[in-house]
């Protein structure tokens, strides 16, 4: 460990502390489930005390700037800094700075399918043959006061640069890292991290640092095993799985835990469970601003753009149901639509508002086929932070029918929010309904049959309807408005609770020593 690092038994147990947290989640177009994990994860880490990097396989191309040898090296550094922070921010995968003649070239449709096809193989042969070592002399270091005097800072998306202390960028770490994992020898990306006292990924990767004592892979869960209709490469992610079994590990569910457990370290017959190991409840997602109890418990209505941008909704308050999560095959949307339009409470005014994307695939488009036929079916598309915390507060009811989950933040804001959740009986939403007194608001249904959930839906908004029944406008207007405040001060404290639980198991997990020999030989599944 650092010769500087001191643990401190105060209110920064970490500080002194030096550490690079992998940033690849936060680089994706849509900011869920993961993402919000890692920014829980540095906000706490901050909070204790550490020192946090972020380490990104962003570098963004500067040949342009390298051509005009007058201009200084701070101002190739400012130019840099933007490019990283605009590509972090818009979650695009390339920054592209093409020549003005490679531009002329490309208005021809020849050329351009040719220059194109060029990238293509460029692109594919640094995939066949990816680095196996990253040094210290291949890493760009960008310092907090070089982000924070950025425009950038002001962004939504990058909310989270005020809990790191600077940006690593080792281009194409994470690329190289899954190339590597494709291939059948599986080697592990290494990057050197000398003068860091840890390394910290926020899900399963292929990578191992060197020259840092402490490193720590988190494990959200073992879906692409489990459930066919995924997109992972199978191999490749049973690696990155085995490379977390050397690691310090958080598991962000007791599920999680388990099915590792029973599914990696029982196949690796010499292996032992040897080193720490912890499972921590993330942090729920929602940020009420300070004046939220003033302001956004007294919303008359919500308005919201659906997922093409060309129509705007008005929802009323608790006369929509809400699924926030991503268009795909496990989130099981199909079957919670069906339910829906069984229910048959789109007569009582009640619609349905998803904040997942459609992809491009048959199961959203079997999604829409159905939802075409029902104008109470809202997509919004994904949404900002803002937006998400209207609909929390004002929802009738979370669904979650998941048919797998690593843990379940969703379930998880909506029973902080004191909101019914309408949730599949899965492992992770069982351990959410344990909590605190989240059996009163997380109601779990079997998905074999759509009718179970459609009466969980009548049941749910019959309930409010009675409520409000013998209530003047003014009445119901008052009522709607208290339960909105009641909402934001029970999530606030219960968010806080959590936070300080799970900050302090994060704390003993990188504060523990490890004396055992962790040189075991881990077989390939």
């Amino acid at each position: 460990m650092c010769s500087t690092h001191r643990y401190c038994t105060t209110d920064q147990p970490l500080k002194g502390l030096k550490l690079v947290v992998c940033g690849y989640e936060l680089e994706q177009r849509e900011h869920r489930g993961i993402a919000v994990f890692s920014k829980g994860l540095l906000r706490s880490l901050k909070q204790a005390g550490a020192e946090v990097w972020l380490l990104s396989e962003v570098a963004p191309p500067m040949q342009d700037m390298l051509s005009r040898a007058w201009l200084p090296q701070a101002v190739r550094r400012t130019v840099f800094t933007a490019r990283l922070l605009d590509q972090l921010n818009s979650g695009e995968s390339q920054f592209r700075i093409n020549s003005a003649l490679k531009r002329w070239l490309l208005n021809f449709p020849r050329l351009g399918r040719w220059l194109r096809w060029l990238d293509q193989i460029r692109y594919e042969r640094q995939s066949l043959f990816p680095r196996r070592r990253v040094s210290t002399s291949q890493l760009t270091k960008i310092p907090a006061n070089q982000l924070l005097n950025s425009p950038y800072q002001r962004c939504e998306r990058l909310a989270y640069l005020r809990d790191i202390d600077g940006v690593i960028c080792a281009r194409h770490c994470f690329r190289d890292s899954f190339s590597l994992a494709r291939k059948r020898t599986s080697p592990t990306l290494q990057i050197d991290l000398n003068g860091f006292d840890g390394f910290i990924t926020t899900s399963p990767l292929n990578l191992q640092p060197l020259n840092t004592p402490i490193f720590l892979q988190t494990v959200h869960d073992l879906i692409p095993l489990e459930y066919g209709r995924t997109l992972d490469h199978l191999p490749s992610f049973s690696r990155r799985l085995l490379a977390t079994i050397s690691a310090r590990r958080i598991y962000v569910s007791k599920d999680a835990e388990q099915k590792f457990n029973a599914g990696l370290l029982s196949a690796c017959k010499n292996t032992k469970e040897l080193t720490p190991t912890r499972v921590l409840t993330q942090p729920p997602s929602l940020q009420f601003p300070g004046d939220a109890l003033d302001w956004e418990a007294r919303t008359s209505d919500l308005k919201v753009l659906s997922s093409n941008q060309k129509q705007l909704h008005v929802l009323t308050p608790s006369q929509f149901l809400l699924f926030n999560s991503s268009v795909v095959p496990h989130k099981n949307l199909l079957f919670a639509l069906r339910a829906y339009m069984e229910s048959d409470i789109e007569r009582m005014g009640v619609n349905f508002c998803i904040t997942g994307q459609p992809q491009n695939d048959a199961y959203s488009r079997e999604v829409n086929d159905l939802v075409r036929k029902h104008k109470s079916v809202i997509f919004t598309g994904y949404v900002d932070e803002a937006t998400k915390r209207h609909l929390y507060l004002n929802a009738l009811a979370l669904i979650s029918p998941s048919l797998v989950e690593g843990f379940g933040i969703p379930v998880l804001d909506a029973a902080c929010l004191g909101l019914p959740a309408l949730a599949s009986p899965i492992g992770s939403h069982r351990e959410i309904q344990a909590m605190h007194d989240f059996q009163e608001h997380v109601l779990l249904c079997s998905t074999l049959h759509t009718s179970d959930w459609a009466s969980a839906m009548r049941l749910v908004a019959l309930r409010l309807q009675q409520k409000l029944q013998d209530l003047s406008t003014e009445g119901a207007e008052l009522m709607l408005n208290q339960i909105r405040r009641e909402r934001i001060q029970r999530y606030q404290v219960l968010q806080e609770e959590i936070k300080i639980a799970f900050r302090a198991g994060l704390c003993e997990l990188l504060s523990e020593d490890i004396h055992t020999n962790l040189s075991t030989t881990v077989p390939r599944l």
